[in-house]
């Protein structure tokens, strides 16, 4: 009974280390890296055109294929910068043509050119 309960044990803490190092470490792939191209701002005029968007050239990560992507971003979109390694929160204001993003999508895409697709967060590396 010993030797059972000993190797539970044993189990439990290899399962609990793993996951630690995976939290500590692992980190969600980006689905795309890439460039801002352009950035089109809401127009404060015309309350039909509300939109706040990028347009990105770069790479998607799941099939290494060079697009370009329109990407809406909206109310739940997380903005970050990254310098040195850490983390810092952004605005949609910071985005600029010519930065280097990392962007991880939600929702689909619409079929169209260039594709469409929202943003769940930005990183702007620099």
């Amino acid at each position: 009974m010993r030797v059972i309960t000993l190797i539970a044990l044993l189990l439990v803490l290899f399962m609990g280390v793993t996951y630690g190092v995976f939290c500590a470490t692992g980190e969600e792939p980006v689905d795309m890296k890439g460039q801002v191209v352009g950035v089109c701002y809401p127009n404060s005029q015309n309350d039909t055109n509300s939109i706040k968007a990028v347009l990105v050239q770069g790479t998607m990560t799941d099939n290494n294929k060079t697009m370009n992507i329109s990407v809406k971003i909206s109310e739940e979109t997380v903005i970050m910068e990254k310098i040195d390694g850490q983390r810092f929160n952004s605005s949609f204001e910071n985005l600029q043509p010519g930065q280097t993003v990392e962007i991880r999508f939600t929702g689909p895409f619409l079929q169209s050119y260039p594709p469409q697709t929202t943003a769940r967060q930005i990183i702007i590396l620099k």
